[in-house]
């Protein structure tokens, strides 16, 4: 495979989930020139089109110029393809002719930094690491660290938090075996423990934050500091919707007593005010008021009922997309 004749080969590490662009520019760091210098080498843009960081944005490529990348990185493109998303369908613009594009529409996925200990080992120096990811934050399971699209170069090391790291896996095994009702319950107790870490002072979430050494009212890392909580309140969410499941048309008193049971068991450990957590809990019920029985009902708590205004959801997506409740306890712009 031919590309522009300015340029030899060179030998860049891959990293998963990373970016076009990212992966652009440290091809372009390690030929010793510029980014736009390099796309040009691999075909064609829209005239007016200039290159953009990848923290910024990210740049689409058709089969042809992809063809031209992997030849100049000497590797098949089916290895490109395996690390970087945005190299595989649907992403590929259409045709037969070498041509790349910065699409000015928003994108499905977020632009969240590789965890240092990743760039340190992938980079080879020639700049950061940007992944496509699906939400705005990302745990690097390998080297325990978490980093955020709002703070790039100053991840969060999570050695001090082992309670977090723990319930990280409980989360991964959750929606692993609950396949899409799991994945929008942790979504739907994400919010309802955000919505309580933005609404009260809690010393145990304090004390995660000062363990962390970030300060307590930080909004882009306070998912680590609600998360074993989170995961406690979507096991008891995914309790109440198995207990529903043998009169998927109610009543439900005594399964949504247990609920708030639980919950206020939870609120308590935490010192939340009385009357003030069950706020986003009685939301949360009222959404979930209606419902669709299992496919195979039960005698007793088995399978989950799917509550109607998750009808459809899907296991992909971010925590916000999958939520049904309606704020954004993480945007800092909207009150809750």
């Amino acid at each position: 495979m031919e590309w522009g004749r300015s340029l030899a080969r060179v030998s860049v590490r891959l990293a998963g989930h990373e970016s076009n662009c990212s992966l652009l520019w440290r091809v372009a760091a390690a030929q010793g020139v510029d980014v736009a210098f390099l796309l040009e080498e691999l075909g064609e843009g829209e005239p007016g089109q200039q290159a953009v960081p990848p923290h910024l944005a990210e740049v689409l490529l058709s089969v042809p110029a992809a063809e031209r990348l992997a030849a100049m990185l000497n590797m098949e493109l089916s290895r490109l393809q395996w690390a970087l998303p945005h190299l595989r369908a649907p992403h590929l613009l259409a045709g037969r002719r070498a041509r790349w594009e910065w699409p000015w529409y928003p994108m499905e996925h977020c632009l969240v930094p590789a965890c240092s200990r990743c760039v340190a080992l992938r980079s080879g120096g020639w700049g950061p690491i940007w992944l496509v990811w699906p939400e705005t934050w990302k745990i690097c399971d390998r080297h325990g660290q978490f980093t955020h699209v709002r703070q790039p170069g100053s991840g969060v090391d999570l050695a001090p938090l082992t309670q977090v790291v723990a319930a990280h896996r409980r989360r991964r095994r959750f929606e692993g075996r609950h396949g899409p009702v799991g994945a929008y319950l942790a979504a739907d107790a994400f919010a309802i423990t955000g919505w309580w870490w933005r609404t009260a002072v809690v010393e145990r979430w304090a004390g995660r934050a000062r363990r962390a050494g970030r300060p307590e009212g930080d909004l882009e890392s306070a998912w680590l500091w609600v998360y074993p909580e989170a995961v406690a309140v979507a096991r008891a969410l995914l309790d109440y919707e198995r207990q529903r499941a043998p009169r998927p048309g109610g009543p439900w008193a005594a399964a949504e007593a247990q609920l708030l049971g639980r919950v206020a068991q939870l609120a308590a450990s935490l010192d939340l005010p009385q009357g003030m957590w069950q706020v986003p809990v009685a939301e949360w019920l009222h959404r979930h008021h209606r419902c669709v029985p299992p496919a195979a009902p039960s005698d007793g708590p088995g399978r989950p009922v799917t509550a109607l205004v998750h009808a459809g959801a899907e296991q992909q997506g971010s925590l916000g997309e999958r939520c049904c409740l309606p704020w954004d306890w993480n945007d800092p712009s909207v009150p809750v």
